[in-house]
């Protein structure tokens, strides 16, 4: 049994394909990545063991001149995909979202191919609404987001698959990791990260409020993102308590280490972060596609299972006073790792791989 996924272009996107590509790879089954050239996709995929194939793929500025020829850029890497998906011949193409999803799953569904799509968010992504009208399955992150696909018998809420490495982390493994003594284990954590690009509001935010964090005792684990580590690096005081990361790619051991994160809501973090009962300050990405990163706060938020601070409403004095307040109320913060608890689907990657053997097996009945 042979089967393609594909998704990239962030993090989110690429984590929940790889964890899906996971559990199909211990089942036996073969597994081809594809996904945009020269990517984080084709790079998290080569430390995961996949092969991998590149398409032409971006994502489209719609109100822009430029989106005519980004078409015709992605136009040809569905023909690429074509090509490979003729010589591979997979029983099945699985899609995560992202750009480098659209030309490959198109492509599938050209040549009639089963499709199965993954949609991590509360509001979906213009390519999974459009995919899915030809898609096989659909699964979902949160039940809200049925309501904009066709097809309802078509749809399965599934959670987000997180990678295994996330949920069988613990604090002893995190400790060796980052090499904190036993004196210092018991230290109030805080996780700040923007995700696998960073985010200027969160450092910026996190600049400013870690000399209070620190002379108050917490650990600051600060991850930056890539390119804004230089300037980060530059304007950060010295202290054994402020771990700055690039970027981590054993996020599994920072995960386990917090005692709260302070995030944007990434539906891949969210998942994560439910998988675990960890606690969460979201900042929405004003920006994001269809503004989906509020959507997916508000629905941990009406669980209680995390608090929400606006964009523009995060600097360091807000972030401070939102984190020591926390830490000085351990109730709190058990009542939200509760919460957070309940709303994790820790077997997500097995129902979705238990759909597609399910698609497989009626195709091969229709075939």
């Amino acid at each position: 049994m042979k089967a393609v996924v594909c998704g990239g272009g962030t993090g989110g996107h690429i984590y929940p394909a790889l964890a899906i590509a996971e559990a199909l790879r211990r089942d036996g089954v073969e597994i081809l990545y594809m996904g945009a050239q020269d990517s984080l996709e084709q790079k998290l995929a080569a430390n995961a063991g996949f092969p991998f194939q590149g398409v032409e793929a971006c994502g489209l500025h719609r109100k822009s001149p430029r989106v005519i020829l980004e078409l015709a850029h992605n136009f040809r890497g569905m023909r690429r995909a074509q090509r490979i998906l003729r010589v591979e011949r997979p029983d099945l193409v699985i899609g995560t979202g992202g750009f480098a999803e659209a030309p490959v799953v198109k492509a599938a569904q050209g040549l009639h191919l089963p499709t199965l799509l993954h949609e991590q968010n509360a509001f979906p992504g213009l390519a999974n609404r459009r995919l899915a009208r030809q898609a096989q399955a659909v699964c979902l992150t949160f039940a809200e987001a049925g309501q904009y696909f066709p097809h309802p018998e078509r749809l399965h809420t599934t959670g987000l698959p997180v990678r295994p490495a996330i949920l069988s982390a613990s604090r002893e493994d995190a400790w060796a990791y980052f090499q904190i003594p036993s004196s210092e284990q018991g230290r109030f954590t805080l996780l700040i990260t923007g995700g696998s690009q960073g985010a200027a509001t969160l450092n910026e935010a996190a600049l400013a409020a870690c000399p209070r964090l620190l002379a108050a005792g917490v650990r600051v684990i600060l991850i930056c993102g890539v390119q804004h580590a230089f300037a980060v690096r530059q304007r950060l005081p010295q202290h054994e308590n402020l771990l700055l990361f690039p970027y981590l790619d054993a996020m599994q051991h920072a995960l386990a280490l917090a005692d709260l994160a302070v995030a944007r809501s990434g539906a891949s973090f969210l998942a994560e972060a439910a998988c675990i009962g960890l606690p969460t300050l979201l900042v929405p990405y004003p920006y994001a596609a269809n503004d989906h990163q509020r959507y997916n706060a508000q629905a941990f938020v009406a669980h209680e299972a995390a608090l929400m601070i606006e964009d523009q409403a995060l600097d360091g004095a807000s972030l401070a006073d939102a984190v020591l307040k926390l830490k000085e109320n351990p109730l709190r913060l058990t009542q939200m790792r509760r919460a957070a608890f309940s709303l994790a689907h820790r077997d997500a990657a097995q129902k979705i791989v238990q759909i597609a053997y399910d698609l497989i097996a009626q195709s091969e009945k229709h075939g």
